[in-house]
C-alpha cells in the first residue's frame, strides 16, 4: 500500500490500524460524551425520519474531489455512512451537489421513506427545491429531483 508516497508493508499497516483503534477506544471512553452524535450543533430528526448529512471536499492542487455521507436516525444513531473518492477534480458547487446525490442514493438503497438532507451548501438545496434545471448543473439537479420522488417525504 502506498500512502503519501511511502510504501508500507502489510504488518506496518496492521500495527498502525491496531494503534489507531486503541487510541480511538481510549479517547471515546474517557471523553464522557454521547457517542451517538459527535457535534453539539446537530439535532436529531423526528421519529421515523432519517437525517442525511453530506459534505464534499475539493482542492485547488489537482487532487480529486471526494464526498462523505452519514445517515442517522431520530436517536442520533448512525445507520449508514459512506465516503467516495471521485474520479476527477470538481468545483466546490459540483462536489457538494454530488455529495447530496450520493446521500440520496444511499438512503434509497436502504429503502428509507422519510429523509432530511443537511449540507453546508445552501445554493444546492435552494436549486433543488426550486427545481432549477438551467445551467451546467441542471442535469445534476434534475437527477436528484427524480431520485427524491421515491421518498414519502424529504
Amino acid at each position: 500500500m502506498v500512502h503519501e508516497s511511502t510504501c508500507q508493508l502489510p504488518n506496518q499497516i496492521w500495527n498502525f490500524a491496531k494503534r489507531f483503534l486503541q487510541d480511538y477506544k481510549e479517547a471515546s471512553s474517557s471523553s464522557g460524551q454521547d457517542k451517538t452524535c459527535d457535534s453539539n450543533n446537530w439535532r436529531p430528526p423526528p421519529a421515523g425520519v432519517f437525517k442525511i448529512n453530506v459534505d464534499g471536499a475539493t482542492s485547488k492542487n489537482g487532487r480529486n474531489s471526494s464526498v462523505g455521507v452519514i445517515i442517522r436516525d431520530s436517536k442520533g444513531i448512525t445507520v449508514a455512512a459512506c465516503a467516495n473518492y471521485l474520479s476527477g477534480q470538481f468545483s466546490a458547487l459540483e462536489t457538494e451537489t454530488l455529495a447530496v446525490e450520493c446521500g440520496i442514493l444511499l438512503a434509497r438503497e436502504m429503502e428509507l421513506e422519510q429523509i432530511i438532507i443537511e449540507t453546508d451548501a445552501l445554493s444546492v438545496i435552494q436549486s433543488i427545491a426550486a427545481s432549477e434545471f438551467d445551467g451546467g448543473m441542471g442535469h445534476l439537479y434534475l437527477g436528484i429531483i427524480v431520485l427524491l420522488k421515491s421518498f414519502k417525504s424529504w
